[in-house]
């Protein structure tokens, strides 16, 4: 029968003399952080406290081993000299004596300490289920690949199953090595297609031609600087020319506004408004035309333009006088034909009427 305390006992710095630790073969169950325990079985004999997650052994050099067998079981080693043969043909057995832990292979006893050279490695072929299964001096083997190291030659590397990833060293005369990879590493050279979305984060510098095959080029940057003083449009075209080209402003909320060439009308134009476009006048433009009135005592002339607008601007001046504008009554009679009425002119007083179109 235990006494059962529901509160704390305070000594007041007083000794708990022969007492003993609560003696159990498994950890009490719901524990308290802090709460200590002694395990009184004969593979433990350890005090272990609880630090709120887990049970901890208070013990001294080793704290606790486990190994597991072939045969499945898990075996603890916690203090003293143990000896365990754990299965197989070879006979494998382990000795812990002390912190000490010795490997038994073939009862031929290993004790731990350096092993080789420093002018060569040791050859181990590792089988599937990770076990040694082979010794040497100069080259590792796992599964199909090889890795060969002789003193003063260099390393080479080889798998049995393809020549990816092949590569030889010469260490004498301080060779480095070339590493064979295959088509999903970029390559410093030679032709090469690469999918899928790459990033640059820093400058990239080309010092080839550039050719974009995409339908879409975007250019997120606020500053674009271009050396070639001539951009062709429309390279593509070879055969006679259909399409419009120029430059577009993008104007946010408001109307686009276009430079561009007309390849209906033969000639350069502009809108400010994204919908009426303006043709752009030129020193040669035959958008006007003149005619001479000669002297006499008629009182109306037709004036056949034929600019194919009523959108024109007549004037007339008197070429054989002052060269003085003179104000007539001009009626714009149809898109190819102005007439101008006078009262009268004198038979050596010619006049001059000049036809500009608008737009």
């Amino acid at each position: 029968m235990a006494i059962s305390y529901i509160t704390d006992i305070n000594l007041n710095k007083n000794e708990l003399q022969n007492a003993v630790i609560q003696n159990l073969n498994t950890p009490p169950s719901s524990p308290a952080e802090g709460q200590i325990y002694y395990d009184n079985t004969a593979t433990d004999k350890q005090l272990y406290f609880f630090d709120g997650t887990s049970w901890i052994p208070v013990s001294g050099d080793i704290k606790r081993v486990q190994i597991t067998a072939d045969d499945g079981n898990a075996y603890d080693v916690t203090s003293g000299n143990f000896l365990m043969t754990i299965s197989g043909d070879t006979g494998i057995s382990t000795t812990l004596s002390g912190s000490q832990l010795e490997i038994d292979l073939d009862d031929t006893a290993v004790t731990p300490g350096t092993y080789g050279s420093s002018t060569s490695i040791p050859n181990f072929t590792v089988d599937q289920q990770g076990r040694i299964t082979n010794a040497g001096n100069n080259s590792i083997t796992v599964g199909n690949a090889t890795i060969t190291y002789e003193a003063g030659d260099g390393l080479a590397y080889n798998n049995s199953n393809s020549t990816d990833g092949a590569f030889t060293t010469n260490q004498s005369t301080n060779e480095t090595f070339t590493l064979d990879v295959d088509n999903t590493v970029v390559r410093t050279s030679g032709a090469q297609s690469i999918a899928g979305v790459k990033t640059f984060s820093d400058n990239v510098v080309i010092n080839a031609d550039l050719t974009v095959s995409g339908s879409t080029t975007t250019k997120v940057s606020e500053t674009v600087l271009i050396e070639d003083n001539i951009i062709t449009l429309n390279s593509n075209e070879t055969g006679t020319p259909t399409e419009d080209s120029g430059i577009e402003v993008e104007r946010g909320t408001a109307d686009n506004v276009q430079l561009r060439w007309s390849e209906s009308n033969d000639y350069w134009e502009l809108t400010e408004d994204g919908t009426n476009y303006y043709k752009i006048r030129t020193s040669n433009d035959t958008d006007g035309f003149a005619t001479t009135i000669a002297g006499a005592a008629n009182t109306s002339y037709t004036v056949t333009h034929n600019l194919g607008t009523k959108d024109v601007i007549v004037q007339i001046y008197d070429i054989n006088g002052t060269d003085a504008t003179v104000y007539a009554d001009v009626v714009r009679t149809s898109t190819s034909v102005v007439t101008v009425s006078i009262g009268s002119i004198s038979a050596t007083n010619d006049l001059r009427v000049l036809v500009s179109k608008i737009g």
